[in-house]
């Protein structure tokens, strides 16, 4: 599988993976049962593999361009 992103958008996407590491990690430690922290220590391993397939970049691209009132609202 290939996926092309601009790095705004690989910015963000490791952004958004990164903090759901880190909340993975936050989740097995407070987990009491055996089953379920299995599981959250299979998923905490997966998204730490595929968080080092990611080349170096700027963490802060995703925040580029942006200005406030720039958004779009849909009503």
């Amino acid at each position: 599988m290939q996926l092309n992103l601009t790095d705004q958008e690989a910015s963000l996407l490791l952004r958004v993976l990164r903090n759901r590491h880190e909340e993975l990690r936050v989740e097995v430690r407070h987990d009491h049962s055996m089953r379920s922290r299995a599981y959250l220590l299979h998923k905490e391993r997966l998204l730490r593999r595929i968080l080092d397939k990611f080349p170096e970049i700027d963490e802060h691209a995703h925040i580029e361009g942006f200005e406030v009132g720039s958004a779009t609202t849909i009503v």
